[in-house]
């Protein structure tokens, strides 16, 4: 059983190297078989086809951007954006070329984040509503706007500019920026006069580059 666990492992290891290197379309059974030592049908057995692997290393990313999100119990609002997107221009910066490729072969078979019971969308918004209502217990939002609803804000925010850098559009420098900016934007709709004020100065250095 360990055995199979480690060739599964080496198997999947090799399925994002080639993504990373050489692009979602490289990725082909018989060439992972080859990087991986081992037959074809021992791929088959131990992860399946090929969309099957793909959604395993997903999984894999899915993994570690929750790790991302297991943060202390951050409760300033402009403190949880800015440590949030600058973890996760951090993961992204680490291996550019994987999470791109890793992104788009998941959005190519499928496996949008909304119907991924544990996947980004899901865990993003499960934090993001922690995170609302935290901020509304310490006084820092006035509760105007229900915290499900500021939590699909919040994730939206970074959602979109995070596609923009994944067909190549923005550097993550300006997905930060306007990740960012899109962020405390949202939580400015339901802050206290406090802190909509640091949100508007934060957002007006942000702009300002």
């Amino acid at each position: 059983m360990a055995n199979k666990e480690r060739r599964k492992a080496r198997i999947l290891s090799e399925a994002r190297n080639l993504i990373a290197e050489e692009g979602f379309d490289a990725l082909t059974i018989s060439e992972l078989a080859v990087r991986s030592e081992v037959t074809i049908p021992t791929v088959h057995n131990l992860l399946g086809k090929k969309n099957d692997i793909v959604l395993a290393v997903f999984r894999g990313l899915v993994d570690n951007i929750d790790a991302v999100l297991a943060e202390p119990d951050l409760v300033d609002p402009v403190l949880v954006s800015e440590v949030f997107i600058d973890k996760i221009v951090t993961l992204y910066g680490s291996d550019e070329v994987f999470y791109r490729a890793a992104f788009l072969g998941g959005e190519r078979l499928g496996l949008f984040e909304h119907e991924m019971s544990d996947g980004i969308f899901a865990k993003s918004i499960r934090v993001a509503e922690r995170l609302c209502r935290r901020a509304l217990d310490q006084g820092y939002l006035v509760g105007r706007i229900d915290s499900p609803l500021l939590a699909q804000q919040l994730f939206g925010a970074q959602r979109l500019p995070r596609q923009d850098w994944v067909s190549g559009y923005i550097d993550l420098e300006t997905y930060r920026q306007r990740a960012l900016i899109g962020m405390l934007l949202t939580f400015a709709a339901d802050a206290t006069p406090e802190l909509h004020a640091r949100i508007c100065e934060a957002v007006d250095q942000l702009a300002a580059g």
